[in-house]
């Protein structure tokens, strides 16, 4: 993608795409790419995160609407993927999973999908959000998450959400 993700605190981050439990189910399952203990207002929320240096522009079907599936299939399964991982349905997560996941109650922590364009401007942001929150539509209803539970940011605004280093907008990786 281009960006430099952390520092984070120890035990806030959990590398899922580089997981044991994803290399265990990883034939046919996407990835989102980090999930991110992070605070936001008083309570923690996981952020499942997903990266990328570009995304094609609305209109252009099927990349579009191809573009959007997949970040869906990603963050859906890295949502997914952490919630089996802290009930211990993986026999890796037991030892992978930092001991902050390991101590979520899933009955009432915040879940936010968070995809990140490299290099985006911020008006090209809004119909990627739309398209986004539309996919997403059926978990974020039946988990009964808030309404702003996806986010579509550029370079700046992750780094404006302590996600990437301040160099990394204009350092390609």
């Amino acid at each position: 993608s281009g960006m430099t993700f952390g520092p984070y605190p120890a035990g806030q981050c959990f590398y899922i795409e580089k997981s044991k439990c994803y290399a265990a189910v990883r034939e046919g399952v996407q990835m989102a790419e980090f999930l991110l203990l992070k605070q936001q207002r008083k309570e923690r929320t996981v952020w499942v995160v997903e990266a990328k240096s570009s995304s094609p522009r609305p209109g252009t079907q099927p990349n579009f609407a191809e573009f959007i599936d997949e970040i869906r299939a990603k963050l859906t399964h890295g949502f997914l993927l952490a919630v089996a991982a802290r009930l211990q349905r993986h026999p890796a997560a037991h030892d992978e999973l930092p001991d902050d996941f390991k101590a979520l109650d899933l009955t009432t922590q915040g879940f936010r999908f968070v995809l990140v364009i490299n290099g985006h401007k911020r008006e090209w942001l809004d119909p990627l959000k739309s398209a986004l929150e539309q996919a997403l539509k059926p978990i974020v209803k039946t988990w009964a998450l808030p309404a702003m539970s996806v986010a579509v940011l550029n370079h700046e605004m992750a780094q404006e959400h302590g996600l990437i280093l301040p160099t990394a907008a204009s350092e390609p990786a």
